[in-house]
């Protein structure tokens, strides 16, 4: 059954806190990068916005006042909306409303093809480094792996799925899969190419919906029920330390360049960030937020950021929480975010 665990509420609040990214040098010092509207158009890379209100996903190129493409054709996203790329450039958009993952060729608005079989209410994707993909199937609580290219899956993970949400892969290739069930949330560890579950974490586990490893391969579990960020030690079921400061209702997280974590909190319309060994508080970016749910950085350290709540992208240099570019056209009600490789 499919379960709608994040909600869309709808509060704005617009302030500033500058200064909050950890060892980022400052904004016009030395060694800092900033990409603002004066940025060559070539180093920037495409973003593409899946955006909800209208089923499309929007493509932004070089100064991106203006979209520069609009993909519609196979678009359902319903629910839940995920985009990824591969090392090819191919786009990869999960309908989860459709029960299907369309993908579509670089620079194209019309489905290469179309992946159904095995699907129901694709949640979260995730590829390998061989570019196989990993689909969790929050309908039918199970995983679908796919080889490059195919549409049909090439096999199927259903031990110790319980309605899967989020996924991903450490250095060695390990399956990570983050199960929200109710009332016991789990994340299994499956061993590479195959079903074989090597160990299930299950300490401090509530809604998980969001995996991430850090350099060392610790690994960063977001719980929306919970409200907190629990860290467990590199192939390991021990708990280092759990986040809770600053975090409500959170949808997010992710890494900058220097290690720092930021996440969204969409009802308190923040992006907390925590840094150093232990993973402190160092503070919250507001200006311009409204109601976000969706973070990713780009290769130069710039964050971006999905507002709900104004229909925008709101654009931080690296190590400012000033929002210095603001991305509308074509935005309606924006969720996931990619970026091209």
């Amino acid at each position: 059954m499919k379960q709608n665990r994040s909600p869309l509420t709808t509060c704005v609040a617009v302030a500033l806190i500058a200064g909050c990214g950890g060892s980022q040098p400052p904004i016009g010092a030395p060694g800092a990068m900033p990409l603002g509207r004066g940025t060559p158009d070539r180093v920037r890379p495409e973003l593409y916005v899946a955006n909800r209100g209208n089923n499309t996903v929007t493509v932004y190129r070089g100064r991106r006042e203006k979209s520069a493409q609009t993909i519609s054709n196979g678009v359902e996203f319903g629910n839940f909306s995920y985009l990824l790329l591969d090392k090819s450039g191919n786009l990869y958009s999960a309908n989860y409303e459709a029960n299907t993952v369309t993908v579509y060729a670089k620079g194209s608005v019309n489905p290469e093809r179309t992946i159904s079989d095995g699907l129901d209410g694709p949640r979260a994707l995730a590829l390998d480094a061989s570019d196989n993909l990993y689909v969790a199937n929050e309908g039918g609580s199970t995983v679908s792996v796919y080889a490059s290219g195919g549409s049909a899956p090439e096999r199927t993970i259903s031990d110790g799925i319980d309605t899967p949400t989020s996924l991903a892969l450490d250095d060695s290739g390990n399956l990570y899969v983050g199960n929200a069930s109710y009332p016991y949330s789990t994340v299994t560890v499956y061993a590479p190419g195959s079903g074989y579950i090597l160990r299930t974490l299950t300490s401090n586990l509530d809604g998980p919906n969001r995996l991430l490893f850090d350099k060392q391969q610790n690994l960063y579990v977001l719980n929306w029920s919970g409200q907190d960020v629990v860290i467990f030690a590199a192939d390991s079921s021990t708990v280092k330390r759990i986040i809770s400061r600053g975090i409500k209702g959170p949808t997010r997280m992710a890494f900058d360049r220097a290690g720092s974590l930021y996440v969204v909190n969409q009802p308190a319309n923040t992006i907390t960030i925590y840094g150093g060994p232990r993973m402190a508080y160092r503070g919250e970016v507001t200006d311009g937020i409204s109601n976000p749910y969706w973070l990713t950085f780009d290769a130069a350290g710039t964050l971006y950021v999905s507002n709900y709540g104004n229909n925008t992208i709101t654009v931080y240099a690296p190590g400012s929480g000033s929002n210095s570019e603001t991305i509308s056209d074509g935005i309606d009600t924006p969720a996931a975010m990619a970026f091209s490789r």
